[in-house]
This record gives structure tokens, sequence and C-alpha cells, in this order.
């Protein structure tokens, strides 16, 4: 609108720089030709023509003739281009102040929320440094309990504070930040150490092992968090009676059940998704992030009502 309303501007002014033009015909700006009368032609009025802008007037004479004012199409360009270029300074100066404010308002109205994020953090490290202290209490009483007498309530109570065990070392995860991979770890002996504890909750899923020994350098707290989480998952969402084969070959660890499947496979890396009920959405995530710190690729292909492999490419 203001380059519109600018542009009339300067074809009035021009105009009427013409109309003084034809008084005394002495500005240099404009040139001059007659032109037999045509009643087409308003008097007194701009038009856009090859030669630049024109306007026409009454000649002083009484003949059927009138005055055709011309200015330069190239003088009119270059006027035109000046004052572009005064728009797009002027648009700038604009854009940077009207910036300014934006993100003024932003950081004001993102504070709020930046402060409830850090009150989350800080309760969130509360919250596992007091779960851990009641998963530990429970089984080393358990433990002391077998002492007395073997008993299955007993075992269940350490399946069930292991299991507590395991969610707090997931939410220690949960932002990891810098991992030592300098420790001798020994894939095959976590695999084993986690499938003795699944067989105990899942009885009858299956476990097939084609495994070999596998010796890396990394984090073991690490590694076995990725693999507590995956051989979990491929538990938790099996079918009754299913499979969870497990192979290792060369630096590759596969994990493959025989499960409902994952709908989103692009989705499950992210925080908080999850396809069902159950579960926090974060197991996978953690994972995702973990493999990314460690260097480990990791890959899954699912299908529904048919199963999920998990591929881990350890460095």
């Amino acid at each position: 609108m203001y380059h519109e309303d600018k542009v009339k501007d300067i074809k009035q002014n021009i105009l009427y720089q013409m109309k003084d033009y034809t008084f005394d015909f002495k500005n240099k700006m404009f040139s001059l030709d007659i032109i037999e009368n045509d009643t087409n032609k308003q008097l007194f009025k701009i038009y856009d023509c090859k030669e630049g802008l024109c306007a026409y007037f009454e000649a002083p004479s009484t003949g059927p003739y009138l005055l055709k004012v011309v200015y330069d199409k190239k003088k009119y360009e270059k006027l035109y281009n000046e004052f572009l270029i005064k728009i797009f300074k002027f648009s700038i100066v604009i854009f940077f102040l009207l910036l300014i404010i934006s993100l003024g308002f932003a950081i004001y109205s993102l504070r709020p929320m930046k402060e409830a994020l850090h009150l989350l953090e800080d309760f969130l490290k509360d919250l596992i440094h007091d779960l851990n202290t009641p998963a530990t209490s429970i089984l080393l009483n358990s433990r002391l309990l077998r002492k007395r007498g073997d008993f299955e309530e007993i075992e269940r109570i350490e399946l069930s504070a292991k299991t507590i065990s395991s969610l707090y070392k997931n939410l220690e995860l949960i932002t990891p930040n810098s991992i030592t991979k300098d420790e001798s770890v020994f894939v095959e002996e976590l695999i084993n150490k986690k499938i003795e504890v699944l067989h105990k909750i899942y009885p009858n899923i299956e476990f097939i092992k084609n495994l070999k020994n596998l010796e890396i350098k990394n984090n073991t707290n690490a590694v076995e968090r990725i693999i507590d989480n995956i051989l979990t998952n491929a538990c938790k969402y099996n079918k009754k009676k299913g499979q969870v084969i497990i192979s290792i070959k060369n630096q590759t660890l596969i994990i493959k059940d025989t499960g409902i499947g994952i709908k989103n496979t692009k989705k499950v890396f992210q925080r908080y998704y999850k396809e069902n009920e159950t579960g926090l959405g974060i197991g996978l995530s953690i994972v995702k992030q973990l493999c990314d710190t460690l260097d480990i690729k990791i890959s899954i292909k699912s299908k529904e009502a048919e199963g999920t492999q998990v591929k881990l490419v350890f460095p």
C-alpha cells in the first residue's frame, strides 16, 4: 500500500512539473511534441507510454492540436529505483526492529517454561536418588530372608525389586552426557545374565541363542542398559509361548522376536512415543541416545503381528 501510494505521489509530482513546463518550456527534464487533438486523450492526466511518462495539455493556439509532454523512461526508472532502495532500507530497519521485539517477547514468554523444565529435571534427579534406596534395601533384605528359607514369594520379591532397579538405571541414563568407553565388555555374558532374569518373569517365552564370544571396548553399564531394554521389550510385547532369537555374528548382535510388531519404526526412538498403554515410552529413546554416544549402529525392522528385529553393530 505504501509503495502504491508513493508511486502515485511521484507521478503526480511529475505531472505538476509538466504543467509548469508548458508555460515556459525551459525545463530540460521533459521533451515536447505536438499531436492532433484526440478525444480519447484526457488532459492533465499522466500516462505510461513507450517513451516513458506522458501527459497531454491544451495548445496555446486555437488549432486542433495538443501538447504532448514526455518524461524520459530512463529518468523515471532511475527515480523509481532510488525510491525502491529507500523502501528496502526502511524495510530492513523495520524487520530488525520487529525481530528484536519478537525475540524479547519470546525470551520473556519462554522463561516460565525454562524454569519449569529445570524444576522437573531437579525433581527427576531427586526421584532417581530416592528410588534407588528402597530398591537396594528390598534386594538386600530378600537375600537375608533366603538364608532362613528359600520361598517362591522371596524370588518374586527379588524379581520385582530388579524390575524397579532396571527402571532406576534407565532414568539414571535418560540424559547421558559423558560416558567412558575404555572398559572390556563381554556381550555374551550380559545377554545370559539378562535372560536368566527374564526367563523367571516370562516363563512361557522360549529363548533361542546362537552366541559367540564377543568382547568390545566400551562402557559396561551403558551396553547392559541397551541389551536390557531390547530384550525386555522382546519379551513384554511377544505373543504367548513366543520366541526370542538372539545371535552374534562378527561385531553384530541381532535380537528377533515373534511379537506383535511395531506400527511406526520411524517414531519408535522418539521420547514418550508408545503404541499401547503399557510402558513409559522412554526405553528405546534411551537406547538410541546410548547407541549414538557409544558409536553403536542400531536398526529396527518390524511387521505387525509377525515380530521385530533389532540389529546392533558394535564399533
